[in-house]
């Protein structure tokens, strides 16, 4: 194992494991489990969500293993002090809209998740359209479908959506060639294709570049495996004139000040200019440190966590999820030496 980085027994006898409540259900989740390590550069996060298998899960563990522990990051720019967000909103009832929208005000994009199972083109079109009218021209708009269309589906769809002035479809078809081929099909709409588990789900940056399958990529520091491995895609994807947005996989403030670090030196190194989409902690009614990373009028601070012991305590799983984390991390640990 990697100089610096404790034993699978320290990790596990310096960690917390927590259940935190969403407000409401996201990703057919009502609470959102992850371990907390403390490690030697403050605490660490490792959020790999339970159904993800063990080598997928061994890059959330490395990204952790990273933040908690790793000697050779670069700091974050001393004279960044925030980074700009997009507000996130799930698959909700138009009703619900008016509430979520002012939970974001002061951002300048919104990202609208579409194509949910059990859902409809009409309800997408309903909450789209329903977004636009309650921001105004001036919030760009964003959608992500994880995957869920096929081309032609994705295509009319999209042309229906192009009224809304869309910026970018997240993830709009699961292949590489059907990315392309919708891409070169929105040519002239002005809504670019972003890949996301195209990427984090075993993908690479040169498949997407020799594919032209994207205009743009989804930087989730956790599931890619670390910073440094982003900040080494996001050189790739610059190289080939591909925007990159930082965005996160649903964790706590900790596991998202990682994203920010990743974030901060983007925008530091590069000039990466786009909203970061790290508004996630609005779906938690909790956290377990003393300042959350919420935002205020569109951004969000760029400091270090600090964990607080009363919300660790709150929010603990029960003895038999953090049992089940314990032998997860067990056999994760050995799977490290995986993960490229």
């Amino acid at each position: 194992m990697a100089q610096g980085i404790p034993s699978v027994e320290d990790l596990i006898g310096n960690s917390h494991v927590v259940s935190i409540p969403l407000r409401q259900e996201f990703r057919g989740l009502s609470h959102r489990e992850t371990m907390i390590f403390e490690g030697d550069n403050g605490p660490a996060e490792w959020a790999a969500f339970p159904e993800y298998d063990d080598l997928e899960a061994a890059s959330w563990l490395a990204s952790a293993l990273e933040q908690g522990f790793a000697t050779d990051l670069p700091p974050i720019p001393g004279h960044l002090k925030d980074i700009r967000i997009n507000g996130i909103i799930p698959a909700v009832d138009v009703s619900g809209l008016p509430a979520l929208i002012k939970k974001f005000q002061g951002v300048n994009s919104l990202k609208i998740k579409v194509a949910e199972p059990g859902q409809t083109t009409i309800d997408d079109l309903g909450r789209i359209s329903t977004v636009r009218e309650l921001v105004g021209p001036d919030v760009a708009i964003r959608l992500d479908a994880n995957g869920a269309w096929e081309v032609a589906e994705a295509e009319n769809n999209l042309f229906m959506f192009r009224a809304f002035d869309i910026d970018y479809v997240e993830q709009p078809v699961k292949t590489l060639d059907n990315m392309a081929k919708l891409k070169r099909r929105l040519q002239g709409t002005g809504i670019r294709v972003a890949a996301d588990e195209s990427l984090r789900k075993g993908g690479d940056i040169h498949d997407i570049i020799d594919h032209d399958s994207a205009d743009l990529i989804i930087l989730k520091v956790n599931p890619l495996g670390g910073i440094t491995n982003c900040l080494e895609i996001a050189r790739k994807a610059r190289n080939a004139n591909i925007s990159t947005v930082v965005s996160s996989g649903l964790e706590t403030s900790v596991g998202i000040a990682h994203a920010v670090h990743l974030q901060a030196l983007l925008a530091g190194l590069v000039g990466n200019e786009e909203d970061a989409g790290l508004g996630t902690l609005t779906l938690f009614q909790g956290d377990v440190v003393t300042q959350s990373l919420t935002h205020s009028d569109g951004a969000i601070p760029v400091t270090p966590p600090v964990l607080d012991p009363r919300k660790l305590k709150k929010y603990r799983a029960d003895d038999e999820r953090k049992v089940w984390w314990h032998d997860r991390l067990r056999r994760v640990y050995d799977r490290l030496g995986d993960v490229s």
